[in-house]
């Protein structure tokens, strides 16, 4: 067994723990200018903005730039005026407060307030070798798990690119529950997918462990468990959602997403499709997949999920059921049509699947354009199951 990965040095899951973050300030040595990085409007309209702003100043915070640029695909444009001001502002510290966009933006604009340049100079495979700015991540979904991660995923051209490195994780991430409080339900439900297909997609990663096996079962097992309720505006269910977004993060930080993260960035970009909702919009066929190309791996998941079976069929069929009875029980499309996604998009769809070889060939199976093509035909037909 074999693994390499950075954690945050600071990982604070506690409802109200926001109020602690002048300490966490304290315990890290941090700088006296803060870039605060969130979006347009819930920070202000829940009154998080003005907390936060007072609990960096009641830490001895000097400056605080608040950059409310944001979008829900970062674009490298965005990412790039925000390293600009960084640098000329000569901030010390980044704050993300947001979804996975906001803490993905504070990640890059890290990178290139120190490094210079454009983000797209960092895009995988190149590699970030220069220190970077300090960066506490603050999510506000359950979802992202960016708050543990060493990933950023930039919007440009059209396309969602990667930049990845240790020095990019978080140095401390506050987990605060309440902030769940706000979340709108149709957003828990995108944001839950994307937790869940983190935690699938990594179980099937050539980088997996038993590391990573462990902390994808309990995602999953706790998304399954909790989702309904969470749904329903549930706030302990919904707080198991936070918990289990960020162990899913931790799973993919060691390892990573495969092809069901290259089959889903097209439908964001091109449909504005919701990141969560695009993934889950493959996860069937990629349980189906599996059962063919790689039964023991499935049926190994599905052992620890305690479904005792040894026909790999029977497994993607359990597993897919659940899948569908979330999706059905959050009004989710089961299918690329009913998600309004022509059938005249297929080849566009295979050729942009196939295009992110770095998802296709980290599968421990990595799919060929006919397996490719199968499980895009499938997810036009919907449930596989």
């Amino acid at each position: 067994m074999n693994f390499l990965g950075a954690l945050p040095r600071r990982l604070l899951f506690e409802r109200g723990g926001i109020e602690k973050l002048p300490e966490m300030l304290s315990e890290l040595g941090s700088g006296d200018r803060c870039m605060l990085v969130t979006g347009r409007k819930f920070a202000r309209s829940s009154g998080y903005l003005d907390k936060l702003k007072k609990l960096l100043a009641s830490a001895g915070v000097e400056k605080v730039i608040i950059f409310d640029k944001v979008e829900p695909n970062p674009s490298a444009k965005i990412v790039d005026e925000g390293g600009k001001i960084a640098a000329e502002q000569e901030v010390d510290l980044m704050i993300g407060f947001g979804g996975g966009s906001a803490l993905d933006t504070a990640k890059g604009i890290a990178v290139v307030a120190t490094g210079g340049g454009s983000i797209t100079e960092y895009f995988y495979p190149a590699e970030v070798k220069h220190p970077i700015l300090p960066v506490i991540a603050i999510p506000t979904t359950c979802g992202t798990g960016s708050e543990v991660t060493r990933y950023a995923v930039i919007s440009e051209a059209g396309r969602k690119n990667i930049v990845a490195s240790d020095g990019m994780v978080p140095v401390a991430a506050i987990l605060d529950a309440e902030v769940l409080n706000y979340l709108p339900r149709d957003i828990l439900a995108h944001t839950a997918f994307d937790a869940l297909s983190h935690a699938i997609e990594s179980y099937f990663h050539v980088k997996s462990s038993d590391l990573t096996y462990m902390f994808s079962v309990e995602a999953i097992r706790m998304i399954f468990t909790n989702f309904m309720q969470a749904y329903d505006g549930n706030p302990d269910r919904r707080e198991k959602l936070l918990y289990a977004s960020m162990i899913a993060g931790l799973a993919i930080n060691f390892s990573g997403a495969v092809i069901v993260h290259g089959l889903g960035y097209y439908l964001t970009e091109k449909y504005g499709i919701p990141h969560g909702l695009a993934n889950a919009l493959f996860l069937s066929q990629f349980i189906e997949y599996s059962s063919e190309k790689t039964p023991e791996i499935l049926i190994s998941l599905c052992g620890r999920l305690g479904i005792s079976s040894d026909d790999p069929g029977e497994c993607a069929k359990i597993i897919i059921g659940k899948l569908d009875e979330l999706r059905r029980y959050a009004g989710l499309p089961l299918s690329l049509l009913e998600a309004g996604v022509p059938e005249s998009e297929f080849e566009r769809l295979v050729e942009e699947g196939l295009s992110y070889r770095r998802n296709v060939e980290n599968c421990v199976a990595p799919p060929s354009r006919e397996d490719v093509e199968r499980i895009i035909r499938r997810a036009f037909g919907g449930s596989c199951a």
